[in-house]
């Protein structure tokens, strides 16, 4: 293996998701250490095999979502998608057999257990069972996810797993607009106790659960900001219907530019995380990074995230949420709290990421 500031990388995940904050932070901490870093884009047919064949040179191949390289679920009947996942399956693993005989080193970047919404469940446990062996390295965000991942699939054991942390996002978005700015622009009482929810609304991040246990609370000076993208029309619907019973909830469900997200976060006292599941949240890390409280279940790599000072972690069983929720509420300091978690994130830097995944690559 060569010299670690000499090597060229491919992020076959790059092309796809060229706004996505941790790519883009990922491939320019990369390249600030010497690495060439290629983000190529991905053929129909053996993508793996033939990007590596028309990089001949590149030393190192980093899979970070592999679901979106068989699953299909935009074809006219879900009879179709499952036979056009089926086959993309199969054509992966071949993919996958072909590209381990090819001088490259594979390294599987692991972000979730499994995907969010998967639907082929068997499929996407073979299919991932499969890369773990194809891998010669494979990257956890913490050790907690080193052990669920050890524990949810045959392959790998725990202590093969390379813990390699996010980095923050404080240089990613601007940040320069005060909290009575913020509150202003978005009509927001400065008296106001703001709960934010913010990010993409999916299944998964307990949207629902939130409403009910906000709407449960007798703040009258509270409110409730549910401000994101819905995944689909049906979440939309179901959110937008829960919230009109209670006037203290505002939404905003469309896209977020980026010079915007400062304003959300500026404006809210708390960022609320209510997942069903998770391992990593880029969510948890943009709330370190605008130094904003955070609620969230003790569960994934959120323990190890968020610091000790932001004591807003709850018990995903009971009522942990609404106690969460009452215990944000009146708490004396959170200011020392969003400073910790600010500290936090300054030490969640992408200069540490990027020198712990060199020595993945270089091994």
């Amino acid at each position: 293996m060569k010299s670690t500031h000499e090597l060229t990388v491919l992020l076959m995940s790059g092309s796809w998701y060229e706004e996505n904050a941790y790519m883009t932070l990922l491939s320019r901490a990369l390249r600030d250490h010497g690495i060439e870093v290629r983000t190529p884009d991905l053929l129909l047919f053996f993508p793996l095999t033939r990007t590596v064949l028309r990089n001949r040179d590149a030393d190192v191949m980093q899979l970070d979502w592999i679901y979106d390289y068989y699953a299909t679920g935009d074809l006219e009947s879900r009879r179709l998608n499952d036979l056009v996942s089926y086959l993309r399956a199969a054509a992966f693993l071949l993919d996958l057999l072909a590209v381990s005989l090819l001088d490259v080193r594979v390294v599987r970047t692991v972000h979730n257990k499994r995907s969010h919404e998967g639907i082929y469940p068997r499929t996407e446990r073979i299919v991932s069972e499969c890369v773990f062996w194809v891998a010669d390295a494979i990257t956890v965000k913490c050790s907690a996810a080193a052990a669920e991942i050890a524990a949810a699939y045959r392959v790998p054991e725990a202590e093969e797993l390379s813990v390699v942390p996010d980095g923050n996002y404080i240089d990613a978005y601007e940040n320069d607009v005060s909290r009575a700015t913020a509150r202003s622009d978005l009509g927001i009482d400065d008296a106001s106790f703001v709960f934010l929810f913010f990010g993409q609304v999916r299944p998964y991040k307990g949207v629902p659960e939130l409403v009910e246990a906000f709407s449960s609370l007798d703040f009258s000076d509270a409110e409730l900001w549910i401000v994101g993208s819905p995944y689909t029309d049906d979440i939309e619907a179901r959110i937008t219907t829960l919230a009109a019973a209670d006037p203290r909830i505002e939404t905003r469900l469309s896209y977020v530019p980026d010079d915007r997200i400062q304003y959300y976060l500026n404006a809210a006292d708390v960022l609320t995380l209510p997942y069903r599941k998770i391992l990593n949240s880029g969510s948890a890390h943009l709330g370190l990074s605008f130094a904003t409280p955070i609620v969230a279940p003790k569960i994934g790599c959120l323990p190890e995230t968020i610091p000790p000072e932001n004591d807003l972690l709850y018990d995903p069983a009971a009522d942990g949420l609404v106690r969460a929720l009452r215990r944000a509420y009146e708490s004396p300091d959170l200011d020392s709290v969003g400073r910790a978690n600010h500290q936090r994130a300054r030490t969640l830097n992408w200069d540490r990421t990027c020198e712990l995944l060199l020595d993945v690559y270089a091994e």
